[in-house]
């Protein structure tokens, strides 16, 4: 008697990746339960650090893109979540260094940017949070993403970063401060 293959949506997760592993790169169905598990977490992620839909669809697909040519070099040393947001932030930190330096004149834009900030003000909360996270350094943006648009406890934070947990707590801290301070000037 036959056992049926399990459904790929109750399989756990290591066994996901074994199976992933093991038929890429000609079937991809297991990858593509992968996708779908995930999806929404990377793509928060990358929305939270960018504020702009198109660019956080762009660097999801390129997680996952990464993810399936690096998939083989996942040694399960860590969650595969945290292995996963580590990328998404790594090219997160890698398209907004492209985009700064693609700018053609610095100074002016700088110039736009803090008339556009000191004129600012919203109405909308979902509008206000995001420009305020919007304004905070690439680091600030990054934790704030991880720790409240994941389900990524602080020490898989650390992790991620890696860095410590004690730096991970302070980091958390400064960027709740930056992001307090931003949303008392321009949301209330």
């Amino acid at each position: 008697m036959l056992i049926p293959p399990q459904k790929l949506e109750l399989q756990d997760e290591s066994s996901l990746i074994e199976q992933a592993k093991n038929e890429l790169p000609h079937v991809t169905t297991a990858f593509e339960e992968l996708v779908v598990r995930y999806e929404k977490m990377v793509y928060a992620i990358c929305l939270r650090y960018f504020g702009d839909i198109d660019r956080a669809e762009e660097i999801s697909q390129e997680t996952f893109i990464k993810v399936f040519q690096q998939l083989n070099n996942f040694r399960g040393d860590s969650k595969f979540s945290t292995w996963l947001y580590r990328i998404t932030i790594n090219l997160c930190h890698t398209a907004a260094q492209k985009k700064s330096s693609l700018l053609s004149d610095p100074i002016e834009d700088y110039m736009d940017d803090i008339e556009l900030s000191e004129e600012f003000k919203c109405d909308d909360e979902e509008q206000c949070v995001q420009y305020c996270v919007n304004q905070q350094k690439e680091q600030e943006k990054a934790i704030i993403s991880m720790r409240f648009n994941t389900d990524l406890s602080l020490q898989e934070i650390s992790e991620v970063l890696n860095i410590k947990l004690s730096a991970t707590k302070m980091r958390l801290y400064r960027a709740m401060e930056s992001f307090k301070t931003l949303y008392e000037k321009y949301c209330t």
